[in-house]
């Protein structure tokens, strides 16, 4: 009896405040789903009403055999653990909280997560609503909440502006954990090749032993086009994207934007360096960068 209410229950969560595991949990009466607001290869995400707490929420229910895929990917040599079981590890004011996980009475793996009512990285950059100054200090936060899962010991695996969310209250929230490996050395050998592609590191284009870099250098794309409007190579197809990534430098910040601050255009060049070993070495060092900068070039009179 006892290992029975054990696999129905799940074991509870170690990590404190962060939340726990539910096992076989019927979602359709468990939550009353408001809307739905993303849609992926591998998942669907919702607004929804927790019946049990009464609080809104977002919903992540995971496609099962398309996230079985990916899992497989990821390692030959060690299973990689559920989205929810990353999630829940994650307790940082910059990255999403997981209230609880665990798989459905159909078999799918869910999420039930802070629900966040704010836009991404790409709808501002997009729709042009914030000042250079203010997105150096969105870069800032959204770096310290990376920094904060590679000290938890994570490669994120798939930073792009889709999944950074800002709120009404100006802050910055790191989501979707889907892609996320353990920084372990099952996970960092060569072959996984997952991602978004414009923002793939050379070294995962070419399929090499990766770390916590290739966020790194997702970052300082992300960065870039953030604060110059275009990404820092050109290309207009997947195959030259990844061809001059691997064989020619980023485009120059400076001469892309000339009124960004040369202070600035120095910590996008070492963000998106080629060759891992020249890039930023650790994003901690990062936000207090950032925000000890001017983000435009100051006028010589």
């Amino acid at each position: 009896m006892l290992s029975k209410l054990k696999e129905m229950f799940g074991p509870a969560s170690t990590t404190p405040g962060s939340g726990r595991r539910r096992g076989r949990v019927n979602l359709q009466r468990r939550f009353s789903i408001v809307s739905e607001t993303a849609r992926g290869s591998m998942s669907k995400v919702y607004r929804a009403i927790d019946n049990e707490t009464g609080r809104t929420v977002c919903l992540k229910i995971q496609h099962r055999e398309k996230n079985q895929a990916a899992v497989a990917r990821a390692s030959t040599q060690e299973a990689r653990p559920p989205e929810g079981e990353i999630a829940i590890q994650l307790n940082h004011p910059h990255i999403v909280r997981t209230f609880e996980y665990g798989d459905s009475t159909q078999g799918d793996h869910y999420l039930v997560m802070e629900y966040i009512d704010g836009v991404s990285f790409q709808y501002i950059r997009e729709n042009r609503t914030a000042r250079t100054a203010q997105k150096v200090e969105l870069l800032a936060q959204a770096a310290e909440g990376l920094a904060a899962m590679h000290a938890a010991g994570f490669i994120h695996h798939d930073i792009n502006p889709r999944n950074f969310l800002v709120d009404r209250e100006h802050n910055v929230k790191i989501i979707d954990f889907g892609l996320t490996v353990p920084n372990t050395p099952a996970f960092r050998r060569p072959g996984n090749r997952t991602g978004t592609i414009q923002y793939m590191a050379p070294e995962l284009l070419r399929r090499e032993p990766i770390d916590e870099r290739i966020d790194i250098f997702a970052f300082g794309v992300l960065a870039f086009e953030l604060l110059t409007d275009r990404l820092p190579y050109d290309a207009n197809n997947s195959t030259t994207l990844m061809l001059q990534r691997i064989n020619t430098e980023p485009l120059d910040p400076a001469v892309v934007k000339p009124k960004l601050s040369n202070e600035l255009c120095d910590v996008l060049r070492k963000l998106t360096a080629r060759r891992k070993e020249n890039r930023w070495a650790k994003l901690a060092t990062l936000p207090e960068t950032l925000r000890t900068i001017p983000a435009k070039r100051q006028r010589v009179v």
